[in-house]
Formats: C-alpha cells, structure tokens, sequence
C-alpha cells in the first residue's frame, strides 16, 4: 500500500521519509544520512551506489521494455552497441532497448 506524504517526517526504525511543500521526497537512512532524493521535476539524487542485477544472456527478462539496465556474466565477445550472445565469460553491462538486449 503505497503513503502520501504532502508535509511532515514519517520514522521507521531504520528509514526516514519526508516530504515539504516544495515536492521534493527526502530518504534517508541511519536518522540523518540522505540516501535519496527526489525533486519536483522527477530528477533523483543518489548517494552510495547503484547496482545492476546481473544474469547470464539466456536468464535475461524478455526484451520490450526500453531503459532497463543489468549486466550479464557470460558475454561471448561482446561489441558495443549490437545484441548480446552468451556462451564467453565476459561480464559486461546491458540494456534494453525495447526490442533487444544491447551490449552497452
């Protein structure tokens, strides 16, 4: 079930959510460490770390939703830019481009 913030400070145990009048989303962790921020205009602001899920080339989801990202661990020499073919040993990054998984 998803919560509504429009002002004020919720606190979990390990978790703060706040929002203001400004539209921004505030996470932070430990109490006071900001781990996440999302403004008015959809734009997010990491500290720390993205990760990637990683697969081998046949584990991938079906292609068709454009802009998702992962890396896979068994690349058979992969080319920037053309489709993914397993078989190697090479981790390389991915993504979806609404058709196909790219090297990239």
């Amino acid at each position: 079930m998803a919560s509504t913030i429009s002002a004020g400070t919720t606190t979990g145990t390990a978790l703060n959510m706040s929002g203001d009048t400004s539209g921004s989303l505030v996470l932070q962790t430990n109490g006071s460490t900001t781990a996440l921020t999302l403004d008015s205009s959809q734009n997010a602001s990491f500290v720390g770390w993205l990760k990637f899920p990683v697969y081998t080339v046949s584990a991938l989801p079906a292609a068709g939703t454009a802009g998702r990202r992962a890396f896979v661990s068994n690349a058979l020499a992969p080319v920037a830019l053309s489709a993914v073919v397993g078989g190697g040993a090479v981790t390389v990054p991915v993504y979806d481009n609404g058709t196909t998984w790219i090297v990239g």
